[in-house]
């Protein structure tokens, strides 16, 4: 079955003559407006952070005493390769915490990771002070059951001005499904509907103002 974003010759076999030179070339600019316009429809895979956020660039940022982090929640889902989460994660099991140190005073002081189920002392997962000089710091965590936990991030040189510790504590709450929702359009999918829905327009319109008669081949 040819396709009529990439296979415009075939129209040219079908219709000899000049007229049927005429057609494929009235149609081949409708199938490359329709081919664009089904582009811009396609998926967008934007990343941030070197990861693919759920939701805006912001998400996942917390910001203490002039300190800023950056924090995705990588989790493996069947059949749909790794997905990132800001806070909430819908399914329980592994998952990896991607931490983005912002400020980069933090590449240069040992920092610690450590993830605790929230009202509770007991460590869920954690990473002994480390310098990471590429400003990229993770974490595998097993979360085994749905609730509420939490993941901070210290180290003995992270003070503030008063030279107290400053503490950089990211909530999350696991295994619990937010309700669906229906997916929202960005001006690209606007844009693109638009267009397919006025090619559409001209195309039934010529068909309607075209005389109609026994094709000639």
């Amino acid at each position: 079955m040819s396709n009529g974003c990439i296979d415009n010759g075939g129209l040219a076999g079908q219709w000899s003559g000049r007229s049927g030179w005429k057609r494929a070339v009235g149609v081949a600019p409708l199938s490359l407006w329709i081919c664009l316009a089904s582009l811009l429809l396609l998926p967008n895979s934007s990343f941030a952070h070197r990861h693919r956020p759920k939701g805006p660039i912001d998400c996942g940022i917390v910001t203490r005493d002039g300190y800023s982090a950056h924090l995705d929640i990588c989790k493996y889902e069947p059949f749909k390769m790794y997905e990132s989460y800001c806070e909430n994660v819908p399914n329980t099991g592994e998952a990896t915490l991607v931490i983005d140190l912002l400020s980069h005073p933090l590449w240069k002081m040992p920092i610690a990771l450590t993830v605790f189920r929230e009202g509770s002392t007991a460590i869920v997962a954690q990473a002994p002070p480390h310098i990471y000089r590429e400003g990229i710091a993770s974490l595998r965590v097993y979360f085994s059951t749905p609730g509420r936990y939490d993941l901070e991030i210290k180290g003995p040189e992270l003070l503030d001005g008063a030279k107290r510790p400053v503490v950089l504590k990211f909530p999350m709450i696991v295994g619990f499904p937010s309700p669906k929702k229906f997916p929202s359009l960005g001006v690209g999918e606007l844009a693109a509907i638009g267009i397919l829905g006025f090619l559409l327009y001209r195309f039934w319109r010529k068909r309607q103002e075209s005389p109609k008669g026994p094709r000639r081949f």
